[in-house]
């Protein structure tokens, strides 16, 4: 049976999407496949009241898995499970992830093991990345984004410590102003290190949308008008605290923005509106007037009612975007697409022999 632990030195770096992509790949080579995620960090209630991680239960959904859910994923980290570590009333963890993985290994040619955010994260639980791979030993590929000084610096570290258990890593996000550097100087550091390149996986702009329903439910805020617009993708933010004049230049030159503005900036908003807003987040509980409800109607654009100040709303934003789903149709196949096309699947084989 293979072992494959899926991490990251770095947060929200795609490991959901390539995950289920090598998923995917060896399900349809005819393998039989268990995947489980140790430690999750986003709980989701499913059928039969069990808790799990909302990411894990997505791709155990996208992948028609069956294995009983109780065992995707052990262990949510929350504020309860904080607590009683701190205060000692709980001792060990890993019994419950040496658990879920014989189970969900039972009959299996191959077991993904899903990351969390890096392979530190769980080391004052005893579970932390780099003592599940070692205790369940797994071969490890890291899904990355290329950020500088930060990566060159964990993937140091992670190799110290994982020696020939750190089989290859695949680059993800990779803007196009980064791919020379990554090719002629990352690429060789990387191989010189023993760490094979499976894959340079493109920026993608969709995999890098929201659409405004999601926006709008993160952010707490209600919809006013435009509800036919709701499933629109949003790829940029525009701050609308500007001259009109210099507004109207930055929005014809964003693709699929979402302008934040103040509610009683009624002519920044009825620009945004004719030039292609995908939606206006309208910040301090201000409703617009009847002119504007009415246009953004007609032209299908949500208007998203939200109590903050544009600063907070902005910062909410940004967060937001660091930690996009992959979740809907379009996105997975897109992303799907994506994989298939830049990962090599046959190296993938190779190294896990």
């Amino acid at each position: 049976m293979k072992i494959i632990y899926i991490g990251s030195t770095i947060p929200f770096s795609g490991k959901g999407l390539i995950t289920l992509g090598v998923g995917k790949y060896f399900l349809e080579k005819g393998l039989k496949l268990g995947y489980f995620k140790p430690l999750g960090k986003v709980p989701l209630r499913v059928k039969n009241n069990i808790i799990t991680d909302r990411v894990a239960y997505f791709i155990y959904q996208s992948l028609g898995l069956k294995d009983d859910l109780s065992y995707l994923c052990p262990v949510i980290l929350d504020y309860e499970l904080t607590v009683k570590v701190l205060r000692g009333e709980i001792e060990e963890l890993m019994s419950k992830v040496k658990k879920a993985f014989e189970t969900i290994s039972t009959g299996k040619d191959i077991v993904i093991i899903g990351g969390a955010e890096t392979v530190w994260l769980g080391s004052f639980l005893g579970i932390s990345g780099l003592e599940v791979i070692n205790t369940l030993n797994a071969k490890v590929i890291l899904v990355n984004k290329y950020v500088g000084e930060p990566f060159l610096d964990g993937i140091t570290e992670v190799k110290k410590a994982l020696k020939d258990k750190l089989c290859g890593i695949i680059l993800n996000w990779v803007k196009e102003e980064q791919k020379r550097d990554i090719e002629e100087l990352i690429v060789p550091w990387l191989e010189q290190k023993g760490i094979l390149v499976l894959g340079l996986i493109p920026y993608d702009n969709l995999l890098n949308a929201i659409t405004v329903a999601e926006l709008s439910e993160r952010l707490g805020g209600q919809v006013l008008s435009g509800h036919e617009g709701l499933n629109k993708f949003i790829q940029n933010y525009l701050i609308g605290g500007m001259e009109v004049s210099r507004f109207v230049e930055y929005i014809r030159r964003s693709i699929d923005p979402a302008v934040i503005v103040g509610g009683d900036r009624a002519d920044i908003q009825l620009v945004a509106i004719e030039e292609g807003a995908k939606c206006l987040v309208l910040t301090g509980n201000f409703i617009p007037n009847e002119i504007i409800l009415s246009k953004a109607d007609q032209k299908n654009v949500p208007i998203v009612l939200v109590r903050d100040d544009t600063y907070t709303v902005a910062k909410k934003v940004q967060d937001i975007s660091a930690r996009l789903s992959l979740e809907g149709k379009e996105k997975v196949e897109r992303g799907l697409a994506l994989v298939q096309k830049h990962l090599n699947f046959k190296q993938l084989e190779q190294i896990l022999e």
